[in-house]
């Protein structure tokens, strides 16, 4: 696969496994430190705040601005939070209102990174095999999230907090250190006119977003994709996200041992989705998109059987644990062939826009579906909600993945 696919593994292994020490020992340490769930909700609102405001700024700078430098300074500003954050804690002890403050930097920092790497795929990797090359990415990722929590929790116990963001600083330098490394193709730049000069992006700021918005409405597969993902994630993945905990702990009084061993099992489906896609070439990833669709909203379906057919624990188990597998699998015939059909369509210049307004637009109506999905649960409402949920999943994936929309996409794709 090459130099660059190597470092970006190796970047991404130790900042996705760092990443998840440092989130489990401030979240178990806000918990335990302060007994206060609401200190815990505010640290985790904070992320999603700081994510919803950079992803629209880093759009721009992705598309105006040498993406490789742009991964090594932000990546060396991370560095630099968990530096303070260290020598703060070691002089003055623990502060919550400097955790927060922490974290609301880094939340603006991190999608910066992730959002120049996404717009960068094909500068980094072959176009013509970028669904073989994200699927083997997102199966590294995933057997990350796989043994990512039991290595955090083993490192809890024998480690401080202040040892911990120690040991994810040493990981961000050594990633930082590897992306010195990697080869960044030539980068397309969006046309400029005499009102608008690269020296001055940032003054032009909400009209380099304007364009592009327009470069998206102008694309008729891609304005129906964008719409596609934007309601999926209010009600699909917002359900999904809450409905199988709850149904786990509230209705079965699951353990929880035993409701980490389901959710394990469901990693598990993720992972067996990343590698199914390693042996197969899609050539229409959007009807490849449109057919797991129409599974995930049979899957959600079935999901609440145990909370109206009496089963024993196991079988319980087991079967959450195969539809919830099987969701996880499908969910990857899902997001990789829409990146690859996203990485291989969109114009270099305008990636960084397009995959930030797709962020954004995520990750404000996923919160409002989860918080919607988490009032009806709450009352024992599964059947129809999930009905109700299936039902929008079908509507939404035949309005806007129609013949013609997938068939220009096929074109697309492979042009």
């Amino acid at each position: 696969m090459g130099r660059n696919y190597f470092i970006y593994i190796l970047s991404t292994i130790v900042v996705s496994l760092g990443g998840m020490v440092y989130t489990f020992a401030i979240s178990y340490f806000i918990l335990q430190e302060t007994g206060s769930a609401l200190y815990f909700s505010i640290n985790t609102a904070i992320i999603s705040i700081g994510a919803i405001i950079a992803l629209p700024i880093s759009g721009v700078m992705v598309d105006s601005m040498n993406r490789k430098k742009i991964v090594l300074s932000f990546e060396a500003l991370s560095a630099l939070t968990l530096l303070l954050l260290f020598l703060y804690i070691a002089i003055f002890g623990f502060n919550i209102y400097a955790l927060f403050m922490i974290t609301a930097v880094r939340s603006i920092i991190t999608p910066v990174i992730f959002n120049a790497f996404d717009a960068s795929m094909t500068q980094l990797f072959d176009k013509e095999n970028i669904q073989k090359t994200l699927g083997k990415i997102s199966m590294y990722k995933t057997t990350i999230m796989l043994l990512g929590p039991i290595i955090a929790g083993v490192i809890y116990g024998f480690l401080t907090l202040q040892s911990m963001i120690l040991v994810f600083f040493i990981m961000q330098l050594i990633s930082l250190f590897s992306n010195f490394f990697l080869k960044f193709s030539e980068q397309k730049f969006e046309a400029v006119n005499e009102r608008e000069s690269f020296g001055n992006w940032f003054k032009n700021f909400w009209d380099k977003i304007g364009f592009g918005y327009r470069f998206i409405l102008q694309s008729d597969v891609l304005k129906h994709l964008l719409m596609l993902s934007a309601v999926i994630n209010a009600v699909g993945a917002a359900s999904f996200s809450v409905l199988p905990d709850t149904i786990m702990i509230k209705e079965l009084k699951f353990t929880p041992p035993q409701v980490g061993i389901v959710n394990t099992i469901f990693v598990v489906g993720a992972l067996v989705g990343s590698l199914l896609l390693l042996k197969r070439k899609i050539t229409n990833p959007l009807n490849v998109v449109k057919y797991a669709f129409i599974v995930v909203a049979v899957f959600l379906l079935s999901f609440t059987l145990p909370v109206y057919v009496e089963m024993n624990t196991f079988i319980s188990m087991a079967y959450i644990g195969l539809i919830g597998l099987s969701m996880a699998l499908v969910f990857q015939f899902i997001s990789i062939p829409m990146s690859s059909y996203m990485q291989k369509t969109i114009p270099d210049e305008y990636k960084g826009r397009v995959f930030s307004i797709n962020g954004t637009l995520g990750m404000i109506l996923m919160p409002i579906g989860t918080i919607f999905y988490g009032a009806l649960y709450e009352k024992g409402i599964y059947f129809p909600v999930n009905l109700f949920s299936s039902i929008i999943i079908l509507a939404v994936v035949f309005l806007t993945l129609k013949p013609f929309i997938v068939a220009k996409s096929a074109i697309e794709y492979t042009q």
